[in-house]
């Protein structure tokens, strides 16, 4: 039965085929298999006939900020949305491709087993590009090996590979050297003097008493994390200020979450950061592996201890935790109190 579906709506995976969410069924089971079809065959005659390139990015860490990158050194060029679903961001990302388009960006998340399927019966990328992978919806793909195997499924028809195990450098870097890559085999200019980086991710904020807040707020996962706080320890010695990390739970880590949370608690024993700050469930386990740190049932009592504090001295503080804790409120606060 799910094969013959699959027949009309296309390969999505078994999740994606029946949501547990709530949706319109006409949308579900018409629009959207319609709309995958169309966007199928108008981007075979975008690349056939138009030449057109086309850039496949996957991976668990620096996805959109890559995307971001090269959408500011390829003027003109025409990338998914940030933020939306990409079963359905990347065919309404190829039907509103202009004719004449010369490069088209799709940032390929892989959440379930067979999305990276689905994605590659959309779309044959020239140029894959695969950021660093880790832990990432391990309650749905189980385990790292899964999770590398499906998304270097991205490489399956592509004419160059650019890959993050390739790149001796950490972090931010990474991101750089990727584009660096791209824009070589483009012959074009990899100038990112000008790039601001999206919101909440990796932001510097001065804040008026001269502390420096760090909104990396958007997500997290445990690569992500880590990469953080090394930033934030290596600016923190830089600078001369005290580190402050806020930490909101990285959700999806099915049978890892509390291991990868006390790794987290590990680290920032191991970096001497003295000041924890911790909401969600999960985190308990941080505070409990670093052997120190504070607990918040809610962002309102969190930020009368930060505001508090920040008035008395000088910080540097990350902010950061995955999208449902929304901590980009706890940032939005924070901003308006220290103006």
């Amino acid at each position: 039965m799910n094969h013959l579906l699959r027949l009309w709506t296309g390969p999505l995976p078994k999740e994606e085929l029946f949501p547990d969410r709530e949706y319109a069924p006409l949308t579900h089971w018409f629009i959207h298999p319609v709309k995958r079809r169309l966007a199928k065959y108008y981007l075979l005659i975008l690349q056939k006939f138009f030449g057109l390139i086309v850039i496949g990015i996957t991976g668990s860490v620096g996805k959109t900020t890559t995307k971001k990158m090269l959408e500011s050194i390829l003027p003109g060029c025409v990338a998914t949305a940030d933020n939306t679903t990409s079963t359905y961001n990347i065919p309404s990302t190829i039907l509103r491709t202009p004719l004449g388009t010369k490069y088209l960006i799709l940032e390929m998340g892989v959440e379930y087993i067979g999305d990276m399927d689905f994605y590659l019966w959309l779309a044959h990328p020239d140029i894959a590009i695969i950021a660093p992978i880790s832990l990432t919806h391990t309650q749905y793909l189980k385990n790292l090996e899964t999770i590398i195997s499906e998304k270097n499924k991205i490489t399956k028809y592509a004419k160059h590979v650019v890959s993050y195990k390739n790149i001796k450098a950490s972090g931010y870097e990474i991101n750089q050297d990727i584009v660096a890559q791209v824009a070589a085999i483009l012959k074009v200019p990899a100038n990112l003097n000008s790039f601001i980086p999206p919101a909440h991710r990796m932001n510097f904020i001065i804040l008026k008493n001269g502390s420096i807040l760090i909104d990396d707020s958007y997500n997290a996962s445990p690569l992500s994390t880590q990469e953080a706080l090394k930033t934030l320890v290596k600016i923190s010695k830089e600078k001369k200020l005290t580190p402050v990390f806020i930490f909101g739970q990285m959700n999806e880590l099915g049978q890892y979450e509390k291991d990868s949370h006390e790794e987290v608690g590990k680290l920032i024993k191991k970096f001497n950061i003295k000041n924890l700050y911790c909401i969600g469930p999960a985190t308990k386990h941080t505070i409990s592996s670093a052997g120190f740190g504070s607990y918040f049932e809610n962002q309102e009592d969190l930020l009368n201890v930060i505001s508090n504090m920040i008035h008395n001295s000088l910080f540097i503080i990350l902010i950061k935790g995955s999208h449902s804790w929304h901590l980009e409120n706890l940032v939005d606060k924070l901003l308006l109190l220290s103006s």
